[in-house]
């Protein structure tokens, strides 16, 4: 018993002051949830000879999507809507649950993400049109996410619609049904 009372006490000893914990289902620290979010990700991406990639490098329903947005609905019938404060939006399509566009209000592609699961924790990563990485991350719950940099470093972490930086700035929201 003495054993494992002194074990315990290393364990909680190595736990870093600073860490902030990430809720949800589980629970997680912030190194935690980067160390996850970079294991074993597909790296998945459509290249440009891809014709799913092409049809979606211009977002043929902009016109009525930004229409739906601008009167607050976001849950279509073949579709989800979210609408950024930079004036950006993006589609997830339920045909294809893996991916979700993220478009210019004038219907260009700006980026795309791949995730791995439809359960949580769900990692992602953020793909220019190109195929390049933007970044990737861990969405804990359906109203948690966290995003870093391709190089490791917290960017933002999305707290139901408002996302903060690493110093707990609020530096966008979007709107979206959950």
């Amino acid at each position: 018993m003495r054993q494992f009372i002194l074990i315990c006490l290393f364990l909680i000893l190595c736990i870093p002051i600073n860490a902030q914990i990430i809720t949800g289902e589980v629970e997680y620290n912030t190194e935690a949830a980067e160390k996850l979010s970079y294991e074993d990700l597909r790296n998945r991406f459509f290249d440009n000879n891809n014709i799913e990639l092409r049809n979606r490098f211009f977002d043929s329903n902009n016109s009525e999507n930004l229409n739906y947005l601008f009167k607050g609905i976001t849950e279509l019938k073949d579709r989800k809507l979210a609408k950024f404060s930079d004036g950006s939006y993006a589609v997830h399509y339920y045909d294809n649950p893996f991916y979700s566009f993220y478009y210019s209000a004038n219907g260009k592609l700006i980026s795309y993400t791949y995730k791995s699961s439809q359960t949580y924790p769900c990692k992602f990563k953020k793909f220019k049109p190109d195929g390049s990485v933007i970044n990737t991350g861990l969405r804990v719950s359906e109203q948690e996410s966290f995003i870093y940099s391709p190089d490791g470093a917290l960017l933002a972490h999305w707290v139901q619609n408002k996302c903060f930086d690493k110093e707990n700035n609020l530096i966008m929201t979007r709107q979206v049904m959950e």
